[in-house]
């Protein structure tokens, strides 16, 4: 059944084949903000039968127009997008944080994160190298990158823009087409940036296109479609293993980039001035809602009380508030099925461990409109705990002590996850031999939380398969072919 909507308030509409069009199924999904509790904006509550032509749309596309050969266009097109949001960003930044609830300041980093990576991998559009080798006398091999297809992308709701684009564009410039369904939370800044690709000429009508609705329909609709190649999806764990058993059915390519429990590993020769506000951004950063957070820290018994007490000075500085606020540090969580995830976790932490910060929502004024909760801290928590062990997706950090540089590393490694981790130490030899021992995709040394759209990033263990970002994150993109010639 259809709902009555607010004309005042903006509508999202389906991009197919290059039209802006309305589900057939009449529906809406409303967007509120999580920091006032307003609605933002209505989307499509999008069907089988609407997925199900938009896969037909882009696979026609893919094969019926010179996209897939022609790497100038490719790399155009990109490069138009860049320039496109570049003009926009600022109110990109604005509708992202409306919607998703991340402070404004991340918000603009978030949209210029996007412009920089469209633009590397505009560059790398033209740069799809194979190789060539002489077999035989007779024989001559030509080794050819050649794009996959049709890639359904599936992008989460903590970082929807830049983790939405991180996928689309490798996957563009490698030649595929594309279909993308955005979380259901955040689908404003998905269907904004589409708004651009449609006034950018070089993309081919219905190569690149976007269906909004529940992912329990949509997404495996498009993991089990004969005529989609391949799944990229960014989210959970449990959600990833549902997307990697969908795709078997027609052994379909999937790249999965999933949770994380990533450990800081604090030293007793860090320089704590560096480390501790680095530590606590990683953790507090988008409120924890980042697959990468550091929202375990493992310190050397030696500097332990110091730093724990350098942590808890840092949390409770943070200025929690509306996070289109310039002055806010960080904002609310983005629902309020997330706000209660992180009270149970934190009700288990207080049973389990020791509160040294935080564990409890916000009340009171502009915060009883939103889902804020405060910094937390938790130690004294069993290597077992669930607090420890598993994804909070919260702004809260689980303390651990280590006494020697053996028994760090087995504690950093002692995760059913790998995304990333952090190492602070002065010492070179400790540094690599810790970096070279952790089990995670990104090893930040006396640092944390950088990202280059030329480097790669992905995850060990439960994080996921393949990488996204850098070379390889193109080459995901692409199949490998042999083309053998024999000389008389």
């Amino acid at each position: 059944m259809s709902i009555a909507v607010n004309k005042k308030t903006p509508i999202y509409y389906n991009y197919i084949g290059g039209e802006w069009v309305e589900s057939s199924s009449k529906e809406w999904i409303e967007s509120y903000n999580p920091a006032t509790s307003e609605l933002i904006s209505y989307s499509q509550k999008s069907n089988l039968k609407d997925v199900t032509e938009t896969i037909d749309a882009v696979h026609h596309s893919f094969l019926h127009n010179d996209w897939s050969v022609n790497p100038k266009r490719r790399y155009e097109a990109l490069l138009g997008l860049a320039g496109k949001m570049t003009e926009k960003s600022e109110d990109l930044s604005r509708i992202l944080t409306e919607e998703q609830g991340k402070t404004i300041r991340e918000s603009r980093i978030e949209i210029s994160n996007c412009i920089d990576t469209l633009k590397y991998f505009a560059g790398a559009a033209r740069t799809v190298f194979g190789r060539s080798i002489q077999l035989e006398p007779n024989n001559f091999g030509v080794i050819v990158k050649e794009p996959i297809g049709v890639i359904g992308i599936i992008s989460p709701w903590n970082w929807p823009a830049l983790l939405m684009i991180r996928e689309l564009a490798p996957a563009l410039a490698a030649g595929n087409g594309v279909i993308v369904k955005p979380a259901s939370l955040t689908p404003s800044i998905s269907v904004e940036i589409f708004k651009l690709i449609d006034e950018i000429p070089e993309f081919p009508k219905g190569i690149v296109s976007i269906v909004t609705g529940p992912g329990s329909s949509i997404g495996a609709a498009m993991a089990t479609s004969e005529k989609i190649d391949m799944i990229s999806f960014t989210g959970d764990t449990s959600t990833g293993k549902a997307i990697m058993e969908m795709g078997a059915s027609n052994i379909k390519k999937v790249a999965l980039e999933l949770g994380g429990k990533s450990p800081n590993v604090v030293f007793a020769d860090a320089n704590l001035d560096k480390a501790v506000p680095l530590i606590g951004r990683s953790i507090f950063i988008s409120a924890g809602q980042i697959c990468m957070a550091g929202s375990r820290v493992l310190i050397h018994e030696s500097i332990k009380d110091e730093v724990v007490a350098r942590l808890k000075h840092y949390a409770e500085g943070l200025r929690v508030e509306n996070g289109i606020l310039e002055t806010a540090d960080m904002g609310p969580l983005a629902s309020q099925s997330q706000l209660d995830i992180v009270q149970e976790y934190c009700e288990i932490g207080k049973q389990e461990g020791k509160i040294i910060t935080g564990g409890y929502r916000l009340t009171g004024g502009e915060y009883d409109k939103g889902y804020y909760f405060s910094p937390t801290i938790i130690d004294d928590l069993s290597a077992d705990c669930r607090v420890t062990r598993e994804e909070i997706f919260g702004p809260v950090l689980a303390v651990q002590t280590f006494s020697s540089d053996e028994e760090a590393l087995e504690m950093a490694n002692d995760s059913d996850f790998g995304l990333s981790a952090g190492v602070w130490t002065a010492d070179l030899n400790r540094s690599m031999k810790m970096s070279r021992g952790i089990k995670a995709g990104t090893v930040w040394i006396n640092t944390y939380n950088k990202n280059f759209p030329e480097a790669e990033f992905g995850g060990y263990k439960q994080s996921g398969l393949g990488r996204t970002r850098g070379i390889d994150g193109l080459m995901e993109y692409c199949e490998t072919k042999h083309i053998h010639i024999e000389t008389d």
